[in-house]
């Protein structure tokens, strides 16, 4: 409208606002700034009211997950690029100029990007802090686990998607955290192996008594890891993942009133894993093998945990071959 256009220009020029209006400018910094590098930035903030444009490279996959508050709401708008959201029902693919909105979701939803994407994001929940720093975290123990060693960055994946999948089958159960803290759990759980040396975590022989020392350590520098960052629930699921319900486990021994039912969870998770993937030196398990010789373990893993891990199997909803160290 030429009218409001020039309207707001005049006022602009003289540096003048009105009540219920606000002028934001970008820096002339941030427009010379490359537009292809994946980035966070806050437009404006108004109370609980956010706009944040994402920038995320080409190809990426990002998730959106069930919000905490169930009164939250997010709009996306895609400014640039574009996405293929996974739906219950098949995909919806999505291009410039389009846009969604997010309330009430019930489950994790995957968002492939198509080219480098731009996307503006706007929520009455905040949210930027809290997502520039967890970023900035996840990407620093990210890099960390991968330049360590790759059989424990794909390991780590295998085990997020086994404990989602057992999470979400045993919600009229219990789980006692929210979902995604879970997924961070689950995905961090082995971070502290980038204090064992490459060595000791890549030697296809049985480990010294000393050598051992550093594998039986790394579950408490996980969890030291992550306490600063994500919290004591997240921190207790890594520092507890090898813990067994009959005090076998370690680093510290714990009996099944001392494990959550989220650690077990992640511990199931993680050794079923285990069973299912080639490292060069076991037998690699099928997923029926693996799930009925951990059923049989009832004295170390939690039964209703085992039970579904079965039903999970035997129904087709875990993918062959995720943990098959491909």
């Amino acid at each position: 409208m030429p009218l409001l256009r020039t309207a707001v220009k005049r006022l602009e020029a003289a540096g003048v606002g009105m009540e219920g209006i606000q002028f934001n400018r970008r820096a002339a910094a941030e427009e010379s700034a490359a537009g292809n590098e994946p980035s966070t930035q806050l437009l404006t903030k108004q109370g609980d009211l956010e706009v944040i444009l994402h920038r995320i490279n080409g190809e990426s996959v990002v998730w959106l997950f069930p919000a905490s508050d169930p009164n939250a709401s997010e709009y996306f708008f895609i400014h640039a690029g574009g996405v293929d959201l996974a739906m219950d029902d098949g995909l919806v693919s999505l291009g410039a100029g389009d846009s969604f909105i997010v309330s009430g979701l019930k489950r994790d939803v995957p968002v492939k990007m198509h080219g480098d994407a731009e996307i503006l994001y706007v929520t009455n929940c905040p949210a930027f802090e809290a997502v520039t720093h967890v970023n900035d975290s996840l990407q620093e123990l990210l890099t960390r686990i991968n330049e360590k060693d790759h059989y424990t960055s794909r390991h780590s994946k295998a085990v997020l998607q086994y404990s989602l999948a057992l999470y979400d089958a045993m919600q009229d159960r219990g789980p006692d955290i929210p979902r995604d803290d879970l997924a961070f759990a689950a995905l961090f759980h082995d971070v502290g192996k980038c204090f064992v040396p490459t060595e000791i975590l890549q030697k296809p022989d049985k480990l010294e008594q000393a050598e051992m020392r550093y594998i039986l350590r790394h579950p408490i520098d996980s969890g030291r890891m992550l306490l600063p960052n994500f919290g004591e629930q997240i921190a207790e699921i890594a520092r507890n993942h090898h813990e067994r319900l009959d005090g076998s486990g370690y680093p510290r021994g714990l009996r099944s009133e001392d494990i959550s039912l989220s650690s077990q969870i992640v511990a199931v998770a993680d050794v079923f894993d285990a069973m299912t993937s080639d490292r060069g030196y076991n037998v690699v398990k099928t997923y029926t093998q693996a799930a009925e010789e951990l059923a049989s373990l009832s004295h170390q893993f939690d039964s209703r945990i085992t039970s579904v891990l079965m039903h999970l199997v035997s129904s087709g909803a875990l993918e062959e071959g995720v943990g098959s160290g491909a």
